[in-house]
């Protein structure tokens, strides 16, 4: 992700130094944030409960740790108020068992209301009594609904949402929780409407873990068999979402409350083909099948024109870093 230059006499609204909370840190977008925090100069610390998978376990001794769910009012409300951060970050986000957000959604639905509607109403509570001078959030593009109610054009912001998941109506209804704090609170709060996020660290399943099997299978002389559908697909690597986040947290003017973004969009026999070209004997058995449910392409171009930041990995290179993580972790 690159990053605008600073205009003459803009103070950015986060500066190294400044102390920043992220709930959901330790997960896999959030520990991506955390590490983007870190090496900016921010004192950052994680809220959240402890995770099975550890993804901060080598900077461990650089985050504090606040050990509390986003569901407990009152213990957020404490923890905000004793370690008074500049910024808030949250992409904490019910997962369940593992299974992915939006399966954990429909098996779970009170607790994915508990988390990520609740959770945030929370955290933005905390923040106004906090002091925080920001909030930036995680929601979904999940909140569009079905790709055949919306024509053939990509979707900005103002297309209406029409979720058809428990997860994409939490996100939903997280946003208007969020509207409501900048309006009645003056709280600045933006979200940003993830597509699907692929890079190092995924630990759930559902689609991106799909995708993610199918680089992780690409060793010479290998067959990998691979159903999926093949319409195009946004996608976005972790680390350029991470950019993101500091990018808005460093932007000297106050944005919008809600932005979509978007790192570039593929087909899944594309992302399929490029693999064979790059590992020699990789073979991908594709069966196309009829996706249950397909989003929206969207139209990230608000979000690019407001804070002057586009991401940095295209396809080309999210396949490259990825086929050589792998090669580096084969023994």
């Amino acid at each position: 992700m690159t990053f605008p230059s600073e205009r003459a006499g803009d103070k950015p609204a986060l500066q190294a130094g400044d102390r920043v909370v992220v709930a959901g840190g330790r997960g896999f977008v959030g520990s991506h944030i955390v590490r983007a925090l870190l090496a900016f100069g921010c004192e950052t610390h994680v809220l959240g409960p402890k995770m099975e998978s550890d993804l901060l376990a080598d900077v461990a001794g650089q985050v504090g740790s606040i050990d509390v769910g986003i569901e407990d009012g009152a213990a957020v409300r404490a923890a905000l108020k004793r370690v008074a951060p500049a910024a808030v970050v949250s992409c904490a986000a019910f997962t369940g068992s593992g299974e992915g957000l939006m399966r954990a959604g429909e098996h779970d639905a009170d607790r994915a209301f508990a988390i990520n509607v609740d959770g945030l109403r929370h955290l933005l509570t905390a923040s106004t009594e906090a002091g925080v001078r920001q909030v930036v959030w995680t929601s979904s593009t999940v909140v569009y609904g079905d790709a055949a109610s919306y024509g053939q054009a990509r979707v900005d912001e103002s297309a209406p949402k029409r979720p058809l998941t428990v997860y994409g109506l939490t996100k939903h209804l997280a946003e208007e929780v969020a509207e409501f704090a900048v309006q009645r609170d003056g709280l600045p709060v933006t979200a940003l409407r993830l597509p699907l996020i692929l890079g190092p660290g995924l630990w759930y399943r559902g689609a991106a873990e799909q995708l993610m099997d199918l680089v992780r299978s690409a060793r010479p002389g290998t067959r990998h068999a691979f159903t999926f559908h093949n319409e195009p697909v946004d996608l976005m690597h972790v680390r350029d979402v991470a950019a993101a986040v500091l990018c808005v947290l460093r932007h000297p003017r106050r944005l919008a409350a809600t932005y979509n973004i978007n790192g570039f969009t593929a087909r899944p026999l594309e992302i399929a083909q490029r693999l064979q070209e790059l590992v020699k004997d990789y073979a991908v058995d594709f069966r196309e099948q009829r996706p249950p449910l397909l989003f929206p392409l969207v139209d990230d171009s608000r979000f690019r024109r407001d804070t002057g930041c586009t991401p940095a990995i295209d396809l080309s290179r999210l396949l490259a870093e990825m086929l050589e993580r792998d090669r580096q972790d084969l023994p």
